[in-house]
């Protein structure tokens, strides 16, 4: 029995799941939860806390993008939604009605009422097994 082709399928089915890991990374709830943070102090300061529903980050998007293997980190990407009518809402006294009449007025004439930026980061995992998580420019 020749055993090179009997390991051959274990050996590449092993390097295919080590693989596996770095892109489940980019995705993980707490690393997308402190990308969210970052965010959210890089664009609108470190001591002004948003609201719920101002900033939407879209988890089905974030993806691996290549991976570091001297520093074992994982660049990715995901995109981030600002919603600008809950942004009003939240800095200004407006009512709901209000709100929605803005929205209204800004269908009829084409204004944008969200914004969206595409995020890099790296996370590094270390030891421990905790992340460590840092926003790219």
């Amino acid at each position: 029995m020749n055993t090179t082709r009997s390991i051959a399928p274990v050996v590449l089915l092993a390097s295919l799941l080590a693989g596996c890991g770095e892109p489940a990374v980019c995705s993980k709830p707490d690393v997308l939860a402190t990308v969210r943070q970052l965010f959210e102090e890089r664009e609108f300061g470190k001591f002004f806390q948003m609201p719920a529903g101002v900033i939407l980050l879209q988890g089905k998007t974030a993806t691996y993008l290549s991976s570091d293997k001297q520093t074992n980190a994982a660049r990715c990407s995901v995109i981030v939604t600002v919603d600008l009518l809950q942004m009003i809402k939240a800095t200004q006294p407006l009512s709901d009605e209000q709100v929605a009449r803005i929205k209204e007025n800004a269908v009829k004439t084409g204004q944008e009422t969200s914004k969206n930026d595409l995020v890099n980061y790296m996370v590094q995992t270390l030891a421990s097994g905790e992340s460590y998580i840092t926003m790219l420019p």
